[in-house]
């Protein structure tokens, strides 16, 4: 134990860490804050969930258009002026009263408008075209054309589900004003992955390689004891993977929820009609409510962020280089990445080469969703079981390679 402490101690007090570290929480937070001009007009969809109850049904729905009616005639009486009737010359004439009434009603009437069209806009979603168009999209044909006709069949089902349950009359952000979904898990959560990545693959082959880059791996490693060392360097890495993945977390969704409310909508469904941003609105396999969601994505990434520093850590034991080590990395990432793109699109490999770590992290909105080429049920486990299935037998075959390889 005393051995992985120190062995920690080196990545802790390493400056190009510290700095990176620094960095990137400061563009984190940066990110964050250059949105906070919309958390004032966020505020009316917790107010909704709280007043009207989390769930839309036919009567708060009535009860809500009455409210509205109410503040309209609320605003005449303030003005002289009907909701209808005010232009934008007028606003500036307004107090700071009326014109807060004003942009309230703007904005309720906008959830409301929205929140009266999700039977009609959900009634015209048709899987089996849905899925036709991503086989034309991604120009598959034969056995993998089945594979993904078969899984948006499985999709249909679960998407019947959804609306029996009315997963998806669920008051949240609305997605097509805000896209808080995108710039939460596509933007925010994908830089903080690479963030991270960039971080536990430097602090891994700096640590694993720190005595043949100072060229004291004949005094440490001669011994018995010392060509072991490599399991405390191992246990090392991963201990500094999860303070840097949990310290960058802290930091980077600390700073975002502080700056957004979610008070009245932890338990919003991602697959709620309102968090639909572009074509297609999200569907999640299983009913998942928006904070379950959160911990499942920050389990995930964790478990990925092992993955790869168990893989930094048996290419460093061989290479012996930490740069070499770092680009080794990206170069695995970005094969792994571009893989799917390379296999013959009648292949019933196209549907499984996505499969791989590098291809999972790179879309962290998309998890537990089905509306992708390669986003199929059980896609985000498997993929992780079959990467861990892969890195332990390496590490297992490095350890044995290294108790034998010379250390000149």
């Amino acid at each position: 134990m005393r051995i992985t402490f120190h062995e920690c101690k080196k990545a802790l007090t390493s400056p190009v860490l510290i700095g990176l570290f620094v960095l990137f929480s400061v563009y984190n937070i940066f990110l964050i804050t250059s949105q906070s001009h919309i958390s004032d007009e966020l505020k009316v969809a917790n107010e909704l969930s709280e007043t009207y109850g989390l769930k839309i049904t036919k009567a708060s729905l009535r009860q809500l258009d009455h409210d509205i009616g109410l503040e309209m005639e609320q605003l005449r009486a303030m003005t002289g002026k009907s909701y209808e009737q005010v232009e934008w010359t007028d606003l500036d004439n307004f107090s700071e009263a009326e014109l807060e009434l004003y942009e309230q009603l703007q904005l309720k009437e906008m959830y409301a408008d929205f929140a009266h069209t999700i039977d009609g806009e959900y009634a015209k979603i048709d899987l089996k075209m849905v899925a036709e168009n991503e086989i034309l999209k991604y120009g598959l044909s034969g056995q993998a054309a089945k594979v993904l006709r078969h899984e948006y069949g499985k999709l249909a089902q679960r998407f019947e589900e959804l609306k029996q349950n009315d997963e998806h009359k669920e008051w949240f952000f609305l997605g097509k004003s805000y896209q808080m979904h995108s710039f939460l898990f596509r933007s925010l959560t994908a830089h903080l992955i690479f963030e991270i990545l960039i971080l536990v693959v430097l602090a891994t082959a700096f640590m694993t390689n720190f005595e043949f880059e100072n060229r004291t791996q004949l005094h440490t490693y001669a011994s018995k004891r010392g060509r072991s060392l490599m399991k405390d360097k191992l246990a090392a890495s991963l201990i500094i993977a999860t303070l840097v993945t949990v310290l960058l977390m802290l930091v980077t969704f600390g700073t975002y929820f502080t700056v957004f409310d979610y008070t009245h909508l932890w338990g919003s469904s991602i697959s709620s009609a309102f968090n639909w941003e572009y074509n297609f609105p999200y569907i999640t396999w299983w009913e998942m409510p928006f904070l379950k969601f959160l911990m499942l994505v920050i389990g995930l990434i964790y478990m990925s962020m092992l993955l790869f520093t168990a893989l930094a850590f048996a290419i460093a034991v061989v290479v012996k280089n930490s740069y070499a080590t770092f680009f080794i990395i990206a170069i695995l990432f970005t094969i792994g990445f571009l893989l799917p793109g390379f296999v013959p699109s009648n292949s019933i490999l196209k549907d499984y080469a996505g499969y791989n770590l590098a291809a999972l992290v790179v879309n962290p909105h998309m998890f537990f969703t089905g509306s992708n080429a390669v986003m199929f049920k059980h896609y985000e486990w498997m993929t992780v079981a079959v990467g861990t299935i892969i890195v332990v037998a390496l590490c297992v075959q490095v350890m044995c390679y290294f108790r034998k390889q010379d250390i000149q």
